[in-house]
């Protein structure tokens, strides 16, 4: 399926004595998976060892395993050499709120410092990547627009600081004349401040990194005077400069012109007209390019039609046909001339490759865009069901129900994949009229004819029509019919009158299944009285039973973690038994100065959307004048990394436990992506166990709702997908690239991009350019070696769960076939190791804090300074 990587990886985990011991014997398949005699985990299944199912995994009920089995998380050389590296520091930019009518900065220089900019910038690793793309003409126009944003900055005497190194920096700096010094205090402490390195030739920079991500230099960048420099000139240090915004903005708008570009001519060929902008959008991202010279022929007439073509913002193409004279010679036409951002070569997408209608030739060179067939099959699926999916969603908007409920854009992708089809034959009825509404659904015409018969009322339904909308409303007491036990009776009889008929169904089971309340349907119709009616009846079906409703009604009883922006802890409702609530609380000062207040308010709103067994769920939210607090269910079995830590004696967790956790944290994911939430956040620490072993996904701090691309960089160094660091706007697929990272690092122990010693820099370069092997020793499957290699497939449209099937594509691979989803989702099987728990409060599978002051929770915000009255308005809608 995909290629595999067999050459021998530079970062396999370092042999220890541990490591360099036999793993324990498989024989012992009755016991748990990881020995509790042990003080950290230990896996007892060889690593190459497979089963024949995953549910043949798990130990026989009753087995459990004892608290020394999961290891803290503080306790392994590992776990400090993975934090120190820097690779499991969590790094974000401020929130970039992309836009086609942003002017990048103009900054009036000469030619000459024009050429001295862009030469400096195509030697430096963010420019030179970001910087790639598919025509010549949009590179120079790119390159252009970077040159004149850059403004010149001039120091005027030596020992200025021009970046601390304490600082997050806003600027990209390239020396023109001068000399900047790097400066640091040791590393021992004792406060010697000494120069590092430096910058003294003219086109070095400094500060690339801040361009990605809000970030300190790694120390601070001072003017100096240069040696043998008079008085007057060796002061003086001028500099030319980028902001970190107008870079991003700069890169971001280059997608979004491009994807739009390329929308519009794709739009411009018959045959993929009635697709909409997400299958649009998804054709212009999978587009290969070509570069073609004058005079050459791309196709001839009667030739078999295999690509289709757009062309890109320069050169022209001339379409002639070839006809026969009445003396019996071949004739050509004029023909067409086609320039920048047309489409031509459109037969080539329809069935049975027709042949070519014309003859295509270069008038001027210039660069194409071009598909075949079976990219595009593979981009979008079948082209037939591509189109009738875009056209329901599109319907199903048109509907006043439908028009009239508060449903979100991802809903009705999601209701308009749920539509069935049901065959019908002549004399057949659909329903009659006065029978019980059993199973509520809207029906619509794909092919035949209906005839609806009402009392002094005909009509005839065709392709294109609808029917059955009255069936999907409640009745009088605000109850829908069918299994929700409501009583209605069908108005109309609709039966078939051609021979055979066909129609899309649209049950309402489905749709609650996607819009999780039925009065939202058709909401907006009803009266404001209609409407607390129904809002009371869904507060006492949904309600959580007895959840805490403010911060008065919490008892504190432990501290559970502490980060940057606040404390978690573990709480009760006084009086409400043992029922135990993980309450994260983040400092209003700290999000504000931070700039993150945004993504907290964000993810408030993300998590108000989910419920499913494999995400972390979110009880309620409270908010004074200091602090924001997040209600969310406590989890406490420990981290995924634990278990990760405790196999890699052994080189990584055995494939079987692998798929197990691998298919769970998939499963959380696609819920999320069904609802066009991208995560962003992968990584082991972010999966924890709850009392069953089954993994949770938590922190859903860089979450977001995002319908095409968004552009703002964030996520954790080890896991970051290329697309995000090259700027070039992500969505879902970043989760996808980040599960391949955390099934390589669950199988092998370590990370596919790290290496010893790497930086920053380093590490990043590396995911770009795709620098990963399989362990030459590693001892595992060849299905589990083509999984990692098309998850970790630079190009979006051709990863792993980001083509035609999605996310089914990686649940269908031969690796996943071992793997029951349905029982999986509704934890039928037993895990691979089962936590330990002694108490509703037990959080002794995590690292231990210092006991907190109870009394006095937000202690840690004491020192911030008071919000003005406007930054409060910041989290008015927390």
């Amino acid at each position: 399926m995909f290629k595999k990587i067999k050459k021998k990886m530079a970062n396999k985990p370092t042999t220890t004595a541990a490591a360099a011991s036999p793993p324990p014997s498989s024989a012992a398949a009755d016991e748990p998976f990881l020995d509790t005699t042990y003080n950290e985990p230990k896996v007892l299944l060889s690593v190459g060892e497979r089963r024949n199912s995953i549910e043949d995994i798990t130990p026989p009920s009753g087995s459990s395993s004892s608290r020394g089995g999961l290891a803290r998380r503080g306790s392994s050389k590992y776990i400090t050499a993975k934090t120190s590296t820097l690779g499991m520091q969590n790094i974000y930019s401020t929130p970039l709120t992309a836009t086609l009518h942003y002017t990048p900065p103009l900054y009036p220089k000469s030619s000459t410092d024009e050429k001295f900019i862009s030469l400096a910038i195509q030697r430096n690793f963010v420019f030179a990547n970001a910087l790639i793309t598919e025509e010549e003409s949009s590179r120079k126009r790119e390159i252009q627009q970077i040159v004149n944003a850059f403004e010149l900055h001039t120091v005027s005497m030596p020992g200025e600081v021009i970046l601390r190194g304490d600082r997050v920096g806003d600027y990209f700096y390239i020396l023109k004349e001068g000399l900047v010094e790097y400066k640091s205090h040791d590393e021992d402490g004792n406060g010697e401040y000494r120069t590092i390195g430096m910058a003294k030739k003219p086109g070095q920079s400094f500060g690339e990194l801040c361009l990605l991500y809000d970030c300190p230099p790694p120390a601070d960048c001072v003017s100096g005077k240069s040696v043998g420099s008079s008085a007057s000139s060796g002061n003086v240090t001028k500099l030319w400069r980028i902001h970190k915004m107008a870079f991003r903005q700069i890169m971001a708008l280059r997608t979004m012109r491009r994807d739009e570009r390329m929308r519009d001519a794709i739009r411009k060929l018959d045959v993929l007209n009635g697709l909409d902008d997400e299958f649009l959008f998804r054709i212009s991202d999978a587009l290969d390019t070509r570069n073609v010279e004058k005079g050459e022929v791309l196709y001839r007439v009667g030739e078999e039609a295999t690509h289709f073509f757009v062309m890109g913002t320069m050169g022209k193409i001339k379409l002639t046909t070839t006809t026969t004279a009445q003396s019996g010679k071949n004739k050509k036409s004029d023909g067409v001339i086609l320039g920048a951002g047309e489409a031509f070569g459109g037969e080539a997408i329809v069935d049975g490759m027709k042949p070519r209608k014309h003859t295509a030739t270069v008038m001027e060179s210039t660069t194409l865009f071009t598909m075949s067939r079976q990219i595009l099959d593979r981009t979008i699926g079948s082209l037939k069901d591509a189109i009738q999916l875009s056209r329901d969603r599109q319907l199903l908007k048109s509907i006043s129900l439908f028009r009239d409920s508060d449903f979100e854009d991802f809903e009705y992708e999601l209701l308009a994949a749920l539509i069935e089809t049901a065959h019908f034959h002549a004399g057949q009825f659909v329903y009659e009229e006065g029978k019980k509404i059993e199973e509520p659904a809207l029906y619509f015409v794909r092919d035949g004819i209906f005839e609806g018969d009402q009392v002094d009322n005909e009509r005839v339904y065709q392709k294109g029509d609808f029917f059955g909308e009255d069936s999907l409303t409640p009745d009088k007491n605000l109850k829908f019919a069918g299994a929700k036990g409501g009583t209605k009776y069908y108005d109309e009889s609709v039966e078939t009158l051609s021979d055979t008929a066909i129609c899309g169904k649209l049950t309402l089971a489905n749709i609650d299944s996607v819009v999780l309340d039925l009065h939202r349907l058709g909401c907006k119709r009803r009266g404001k009285e209609h409407r607390a009616y129904a809002s009371s009846l869904r507060t006492q079906e949904s309600d959580v039973e007895g959840r805490p409703e403010s911060l008065s009604e919490l008892e504190f009883h432990k501290l559970f973690g502490a980060g940057t922006f606040g404390r978690v802890w573990i709480v009760s409702k006084i009086g409400g038994g043992s029922l135990a609530y993980a309450l994260k609380i983040q400092s209003k000062r700290e999000l504000i100065d931070k700039r993150q207040a945004s993504s907290a308010k964000r993810e408030r709103l993300v998590m108000s959307k989910l419920d499913h067994p494999f995400v972390c769920k979110l009880v309620n939210t409270f908010q004074d004048d200091a602090c924001i607090y997040m209600l969310q269910s406590l989890v406490q079995g420990g981290e995924l990394l634990n278990l990760i830590q405790g196999g890699r004696q052994y080189g990584g967790m055995p494939e079987i436990a692998t798929k197990f956790y691998g298919a769970a944290i998939l499963e959380g994911l696609t819920y999320m992506h069904r609802r066009h939430i991208v995560y962003r956040d992968l990584k082991p620490e972010n999966i924890l166990l709850d009392s069953t072993g089954y993994p949770v996904i938590i922190d859903f701090g860089f979450t977001k709702v995002v319908t095409h691309k968004t552009y703002t960089f964030c996520g954790t160094p080890l896991y970051l997908a290329p697309e995000i660091i090259l700027q070039r706007g992500h969505d879902r697929g970043v989760d996808y690239w980040s599960l391949g990272c955390l099934i390589y690092e669950m199988l092998f122990g370590n990370t596919p991009f790290y290496t010893s010693g790497i930086d920053q820099k380093g590490l990043l370069k590396n995911i770009v350019r795709g620098n990963w092997s399989i362990p030459s020793d590693a001892q595992v499957s060849d299905h589990a070696t083509d999984l990692i290699t098309g998850m970790l497939q630079r190009r979006v449209t051709e990863r792993l769960g980001c083509l035609a099937g999605g996310y089914r594509d990686i649940k269908a691979h031969p690796w996943m076939k071992e793997v029951n989803f349905n029982k999986l989702v509704k934890k039928q099987i037993r895990a691979p190791w089962v936590p330990c728990i002694e108490g509703a409060f037990d959080i002794s599978n995590f690292e231990e804090y210092e006991s907190g002051n109870c009394n006095d929770y937000k202690d840690f915000t004491r020192t911030k300074k008071p919000l003005t009255a406007d930054e409060q308005v910041v989290f008015r809608d927390f």
